[in-house]
């Protein structure tokens, strides 16, 4: 029973905060679920069970969700800014990693912006599409050939 008192409070918190336009810009910002729920002092699955159980907040949260990823690569390129001529080589590799996983985050929340899935590249050749172009012809004129001569009548 208490879970279910946390879980109200949470949604009237959230709905007092703004409702789904307070949560929509919360995630669109880049704050994740878990910084939410560490708010809320509960485990990131209960958050995320509680605000999918409403649908107008599962929607935003997809919703939000894909524009996290923009949040994500502007924190990366503020990340890379920030280094300068006098970074030292670990400050330069532990931001890499950094970057690298905001790159890795914003292609798995917006797959067609940002992901790296292989592209279906189409190669044609010219050459071999005309060969084949001529041996439908002469494929088809030999069928022609099989069929009988029609009958001419005169009347």
């Amino acid at each position: 029973m208490a879970g279910k008192a946390l879980r109200k409070r949470i949604l009237s918190d959230v709905e007092r905060q703004g409702g789904a336009d307070w949560l929509y810009d919360q995630i669109a910002s880049g704050v994740t679920v878990a910084q939410l729920a560490r708010d809320y002092g509960c485990s990131r699955s209960y958050l995320s069970r509680a605000l999918n159980a409403n649908d107008e907040y599962r929607k935003i949260l997809q919703e939000a969700r894909v524009e996290a990823a923009d949040a994500l690569v502007e924190e990366g390129l503020t990340m890379v800014d920030t280094l300068t001529g006098d970074s030292t080589s670990n400050e330069i590799s532990a931001t890499r990693e950094k970057v690298n996983y905001r790159k890795f985050m914003a292609g798995a929340l917006n797959q067609a912006k940002y992901g790296t899935r292989p592209q279906n590249n189409i190669t044609l050749n010219i050459g071999d599409m005309h060969l084949d172009a001529l041996r439908k012809f002469n494929r088809d004129r030999q069928n022609l050939d099989d069929i009988p001569d029609a009958e001419i009548v005169d009347e």
